[in-house]
């Protein structure tokens, strides 16, 4: 009878050429010209500038002039009004005037600066001033369109009533409204405004509404370097 001194070194030789063959098998059979999965790092970027645009925290990348409509739409319905951190630049505009543009700068929880630009034939105006913010609900706050209601999200609202035409300052209003509107059909997705105040003292025939015929669109958004 062989001794298991004798058996050993078989058992040992026959698992090594059974490691050998699958080995070779799967070196043999795998395709080497497959392609690493891409990494979309695009996508990456965008989804984590959402995510932190949920924290108030803004991005370059977010709006600009490559931003497609889907995404405009998806940032007008995120973006966080009552959460943006102190340096955050909001560019609105007036699509059919380029001449028109108005920007808010976030300089802290409790104030921000306003600058205004208007050019025509005639006048060149450009006005800054500092306001004080407040947060309201859209849907408290009036307007002049009863087509397009702010909606049930959270605004603001712009204060300096040493500001307006009757103050020496034409181009700047005592008060601001930024909001989200949306058509009262339903059928549009809603939109990020800029509403100027008909004040009382300027404006008497008014019902002290912010003018959503003066309204312009926000366009840029950013953060102050």
């Amino acid at each position: 009878m062989a001794s298991k001194k004798n058996i050993q070194p078989f058992y040992k030789n026959w698992f090594f050429w059974i490691l050998v063959a699958v080995a070779l098998g799967y070196f043999s059979t795998r395709d080497t010209n497959k392609p690493a999965p891409a990494v979309d790092y695009m996508t990456a970027l965008r989804e984590k500038a959402f995510a932190d645009l949920d924290s108030g925290i803004v991005s370059d990348k977010l709006l600009n002039a490559k931003t497609s409509e889907d995404e405009r739409d998806e940032l007008f319905v995120r973006i966080p009004l009552e959460r943006l951190k102190p340096g955050t630049v909001l560019d609105f505009g007036v699509k059919e005037d380029s001449n028109k543009s108005i920007t808010v700068t976030i300089l802290s929880e409790k104030s921000a600066e306003v600058s205004v630009v208007s050019s025509n034939p005639t006048q060149d105006i450009s006005e800054t001033g500092t306001y004080a913010i407040q947060i309201f609900e859209g849907s408290q706050i009036l307007t002049d369109n009863i087509d397009h209601p702010l909606i049930q999200k959270p605004a603001i609202i712009l204060e300096n009533l040493s500001y307006g035409a009757d103050k020496g300052h034409p181009a700047l209003s005592k008060k601001y409204c930024i909001a989200k509107s949306k058509n009262i059909n339903g059928m549009e997705s809603a939109v990020l405004r800029i509403f100027p105040w008909f004040d009382p003292t300027n404006y008497p025939s008014k019902a002290q509404e912010f003018s959503f015929a003066d309204n312009q669109i926000l366009f840029g958004l950013s953060v102050k370097r």
